[in-house]
């Protein structure tokens, strides 16, 4: 959404309820599949997408237009929601528990190979930073823009680029240690 309208969207959602109607329409659907991606859990993040908007709802008034995407500063609320669930649960889930592998028309020796990549990989993703590892899923699971990852990480669109850059070149080599059987 262009930053005019989204200006505009921002303005109606603090003057009256259609506007903030239109801005949970308009964002919903991707708070809830970044909760979904976190937690695993349809109703989870079912309840976690509503309290995101309940706490924007109640603190719309307040945001300021700094020509940054609303959807950061919905993520910032999501990330929030998302940790506050894990400490209430401490639920410890692998990465490789929440992803959905895709592939009923491969064959089986091509769903075998291609699980062996995807598990090495999700080894690697699991043996990187947090830092690393969340830059990876804003980009590659989320499917942020790089503005978008700026604004909710509270930094440049070129540091987030060098972060990727680097944190995917940490994956690439934790990879190769892997393949070369020195891990």
């Amino acid at each position: 959404m262009p930053s005019v309208d989204e200006r505009r969207l921002l303005e109606r959602a603090q003057t009256n309820a259609a506007g903030v109607a239109e801005l949970f329409d308009a964002y919903f659907y991707r708070i809830y599949a970044y909760a979904y991606r976190r937690v695993g859990s349809r109703e989870t993040a079912e309840d976690i997408a509503a309290t995101v908007f309940e706490d924007a709802m109640n603190g719309i008034k307040r945001v300021r237009w700094l020509g940054k995407p609303i959807i950061a500063w919905l993520y910032r609320i999501a990330a929030r929601r998302v940790a506050d669930y894990y400490r209430a649960h401490r639920v410890t889930e692998s990465l490789d528990d929440r992803l959905e592998l895709v592939g009923e028309a491969m064959s089986d020796a091509e769903r075998v190979e291609r699980d062996d990549e995807y598990r090495s990989v999700r080894c690697g993703i699991e043996r990187l930073t947090e830092r690393d590892r969340e830059i990876i899923r804003l980009a590659f699971f989320d499917e942020l823009g790089g503005a978008e990852m700026a604004a909710m990480l509270g930094c440049t669109t070129n540091n987030v680029y060098v972060r990727l850059h680097r944190a995917m070149k940490n994956l690439k080599a934790i990879l190769e240690k892997e393949r070369q059987g020195v891990v």
